[in-house]
């Protein structure tokens, strides 16, 4: 369960996140819609660490993580445009969070080639990730987030920017494995279709 409670977040004497509150119940998925440039990403990024929350709390499985470090609160990020790590292969993309947890050598490769097959790109597991078309890179991120088996998953627009059948095809795999995996999830579109199947609760972000 993720429990945002009176988030606040600002820059100087701007304010971008206002006094923002919403429960997301375990395996459920939340939408956050509204249009661009009003602080949806920057309220991901403050509920992952990533910036520094002014006021307010998030909580994950009724712990308190507000002031943890990123890499201490078991979420998972898949940003907009992906952010593979270019000089790997698929498979290393994937690998990278269970590595720096120290999982086993085999217990990684057993994780990978399970997400490679639930994402349908095992052939590709040794393709440098340069060479993958839109689609593909935003299957790799998404695998490579929930590699570590995060508590909860933030998607920052996952299909924006895709053409139609593409985005058609990913969301159908994006709704079966949130669904499959049961996991948490947060997601911030603009797009109300999108809200609308893959989220249970649909937010609308308050207008400053």
């Amino acid at each position: 369960m993720l429990k945002v409670s009176n988030l606040s977040v600002a820059f100087d004497s701007t304010i971008i996140v206002d006094n923002v509150s919403f429960t997301v119940g375990t395996g459920e998925t939340l939408a956050i819609t509204g249009p661009s440039g009003i602080g949806k990403t920057t309220l991901l990024h403050a509920i992952c660490g990533i910036i520094r929350t002014t006021h307010g709390t998030v909580h994950i499985d009724n712990v308190d993580v507000t002031s943890l470090p990123t890499h201490k609160r078991g979420i998972g990020l898949v940003s907009q445009m992906g952010d593979l790590f270019p000089t790997m292969t698929v498979s290393q993309n994937i690998e990278f969070g269970l590595r720096i947890a120290k999982m086993p050598k085999t217990d990684r490769i057993a994780r990978t080639n399970e997400l490679l097959e639930m994402v349908n790109l095992v052939h590709l597991a040794h393709r440098n990730v340069a060479e993958l078309s839109g689609g593909e890179s935003r299957r790799i991120a998404l695998a490579r987030a929930l590699a570590p088996y995060p508590r909860v998953l933030l998607l920052d627009e996952p299909l924006s920017g895709l053409d139609q059948e593409t985005h058609d095809a990913l969301i159908n795999d994006l709704a079966r494995v949130l669904k499959q995996t049961a996991t948490t999830a947060l997601l911030v579109t603009h797009d109300h279709s999108e809200a609308e199947l893959l989220a249970e609760t649909i937010f609308t972000f308050p207008h400053k």
